[in-house]
């Protein structure tokens, strides 16, 4: 049964996209291992992510979506070291057999696989046994010249700039919009932060919720940006659990302190929801679309710090990336308002053994 589902599902679906990387993949499913070859002269990257029922995605999500997300968050990975996809294994522990579930899952991951080149070469299917949650791991491998070995995390500098692509904090408004659908939201705010997520909810336009959602359930990976920002960026991560947390694996790495611009991260909106000036209250919707940018996770958005003699290369990489901030003495995060001086920004990221399951 298991290699039936393997073969009808995967080796037999993915097999064109191995097929059509003969030079990297030498050996893909259906052997005791894998065997990829990497170029001469080239680093090998690797990235392994887990994706938990309940926790990173919603029981009833199309597994079309599940299958997409599953991957990117790893690609995402790859986006962030400046390195190009080889290939991925993937372990699935299922509760129960379900065919239709399956050929969705499969379609998406293939969609998303066959968009960066990414082939599937192996990977395990497993009984969840007493659990009635499906679980997916994913094992992402990459290359880069040797020349690049990474933006390491300790290698901000101070006087650099800090930029974002996209708009960080979108996906965590499109979760905000599944929890107030699925009648969640009252258990996962309260009090005046409940009362403003409410009003920052019924003032977005159907077309922002569309893209909010669409950036929560099916992001994609700067893998492009990533490799375009090899001899630019210095730093660079992921963000997966929100700008707040994120920036600070920065900071804490490098040993500097993250000074944010509220006027970039307010025009960084603005730009993604241009309506939101015709509201009288506007700067209370920003201030709270802030607040969920510090907190949120899923973006996939990348967060990278430079030299400020490569801001106009940089800037011209694409028109949604945003200079917000510069780096400092120090070991926080804050925020500088025009009116306001600074603020110092805690960590309000994800923590997956503090949050409520889905």
């Amino acid at each position: 049964m298991e290699f039936d589902l393997i073969h009808r599902y995967f080796k037999t679906p993915f097999g064109e996209l191995a097929q059509a990387n003969p030079d990297s993949v030498l050996l893909g499913i259906g052997d005791d291992c894998a065997t990829l070859r990497i170029l001469p002269n080239h680093h090998l990257f690797t990235s392994t992510d887990t994706l938990v029922e309940g926790v990173h995605f919603f029981s009833d999500d199309p597994p079309s979506v599940i299958g997409w997300k599953a991957l990117a968050s790893n690609l995402s990975d790859l986006a962030a070291s400046g390195a190009s996809p080889l290939g991925f294994t993937l372990n699935l522990s299922l509760p129960e057999i379900d065919e239709n579930w399956l050929a969705g899952f499969s379609a998406g991951l293939l969609d998303i696989a066959t968009r960066f080149n990414c082939p599937l070469v192996g990977g395990d299917t497993t009984s969840a046994g007493s659990s009635p949650l499906k679980t997916l791991s994913i094992t992402v491998f990459g290359q880069a010249p040797a020349a690049h070995r990474g933006f390491n995390r300790a290698h901000a500098r101070i006087g650099e700039e800090i930029w974002l692509s996209g708009t960080p904090g979108l996906a965590r408004l499109g979760l905000l919009l599944e929890y107030q659908k699925r009648g969640y939201l009252e258990q996962r705010c309260e009090g005046v932060e409940l009362s403003q997520i409410q009003a920052l909810l019924a003032a977005t336009t159907a077309q922002l919720q569309q893209r909010a959602v669409s950036r929560l359930r099916m992001p994609v990976p700067r893998v492009e940006l990533g490799l375009k920002l090899r001899g630019l960026a210095s730093a660079c991560l992921d963000l997966s659990d929100g700008l707040s947390g994120d920036l600070a694996h920065i900071s804490n790495s490098s040993g500097v302190s993250a000074v944010l611009f509220q006027s970039s991260l307010e025009s960084m909106w603005r730009n993604c929801w241009p309506e939101i000036d015709q509201h009288a209250d506007a700067a209370q919707l920003l201030k709270t679309l802030l607040m969920q940018t510090w907190r949120g996770g899923d973006d996939f958005e990348l967060c990278w710090t430079a030299h400020p003699k490569h801001h106009s290369a940089i800037q011209s990489l694409g028109d949604d990336l945003t200079c917000v901030g510069v780096i400092e003495t120090g070991r926080e995060i804050w925020v500088q308002s025009p009116s306001a001086g600074r603020t110092r920004v805690a960590s309000l990221s994800y923590n997956h053994f503090a949050e409520v399951p889905n």
